[in-house]
């Protein structure tokens, strides 16, 4: 084969293999993978939870709703039951009322000249229309504004049974025994009920009761059934739940309520753990104490006493400013607003969006 011609067959050979590969490069060229971002792993501070875990952590796409039952209609004490018409009759009188001491009382009309020895009657009167009725009560008694201008007796556990004979009442009502021969030997009926010391839940029998003896039936209806319906969700939501965040109520001077108390009964409605639940009554604790129960939460009137206090400066309520003082006293008198003081812990413990999800949770059932 001469030179040309073999210049020319190689010429023709490498445009041949030049062609070739150009027409399949897009089916053999690999792409390299573009470097990934850079990423921060850091991990955030996480926040301790403030709500209460719930039992089971597993949630079906359509949870069912537990049906709730009608608003109840419960027997808590004695015979004073809530009824389901809302147009209850007149007291028939004579009615005949049992007193915590077995005694009973017979009440021929209702009581125009009432000496109410005791808050929670107070705020009960006046919550079905009958604080007109009240001509006396003890110095303690601050709720509602008007009862100020009611003559004072005595203060919460003395009596002045002079002052008392000058008002001349038709019916003395009081929570402990120590004045009562006192006050029938001088002719005064006395309706003697022992204090709720912790069974907030036989309040609305005592409105109830409070309705009959006055003739106020219908409000006394109205008034202790929302108490109820109210206490009755509350009760349904918190079900769900196992234990809350750990809690110290200051009542003053770490002076705090066992579990025995109407403030120990909410706490475990509420599945708070109070770290007194082991005390009866009230105590006061030692500093020393309350450092090593180190709660997650404090309630007090006087939260510069433990912030300022330098000895306290490690606990968990300071360091979360988890310091909270309530707005009322509602939890500490058995009376209609008790249901208001238990929203409101609600509120300073969990979330405002609490109170919503409760009643909302149960209306649409």
């Amino acid at each position: 084969m001469s030179k040309a011609l073999k210049t020319t067959f190689l010429s023709f050979l490498f445009l041949t293999i030049i062609t070739s590969c150009s027409s399949n490069e897009t089916n053999t060229i690999i792409k390299l993978p573009t470097s990934p971002a850079s990423v921060d792993y850091s991990i955030k501070n996480q926040l301790s939870p403030t709500i209460p875990i719930p039992k089971s952590q597993i949630i079906s796409k359509s949870p069912l709703k537990p049906q709730l039952p009608s608003p109840p209609l419960v027997k808590i004490e004695k015979d004073y039951t809530i009824v389901k018409s809302p147009n209850i009759p007149d007291t028939k009188y004579p009615i005949k009322i049992t007193r915590s001491d077995n005694k009973e009382i017979i009440i021929n009309k209702s009581p125009e000249k009432i000496i109410a020895f005791d808050s929670a009657a107070v705020e009960i009167l006046y919550s079905i229309n009958a604080g007109n009725k009240i001509i006396g009560t003890h110095s303690f008694v601050t709720y509602p504004k008007d009862s100020k201008n009611i003559t004072k007796v005595g203060d919460a556990f003395n009596l002045n049974i002079e002052k008392v004979l000058s008002l001349n009442p038709d019916l003395f009502y009081i929570f402990f025994e120590r004045y009562i021969n006192d006050l029938e030997k001088n002719n005064i009926k006395v309706i003697y009920e022992k204090t709720l010391n912790d069974n907030f839940e036989a309040i609305p029998s005592r409105i109830l009761m409070w309705g009959e003896i006055v003739n106020k039936n219908n409000e006394a209806y109205n008034i202790a059934n929302q108490f109820e319906i109210k206490l009755f969700k509350i009760k349904s939501f918190f079900k769900n739940y196992q234990e809350g965040p750990t809690i110290f109520y200051d009542t003053g001077s770490l002076w705090t309520s066992g579990d025995n108390t109407l403030v120990g009964k909410t706490f475990n409605l509420l599945k708070l753990n109070n770290i007194a639940k082991d005390v009866s009554g009230y105590k006061q604790f030692s500093k020393e104490i309350l450092i090593k129960k180190n709660p997650q939460i404090i309630i007090t009137s006087d939260p510069d006493f433990f912030y300022k206090n330098t000895e306290f400066k490690n606990l968990t309520a300071i360091k979360n400013k988890r310091i909270l003082t309530l707005d009322s006293d509602s939890l500490s008198i058995a009376g209609p607003r008790f249901i208001d003081g238990i929203e409101e812990l609600i509120e300073k413990i969990y979330s405002p969006i609490y109170i919503d999800n409760i009643y909302e949770q149960a209306s649409n059932q």
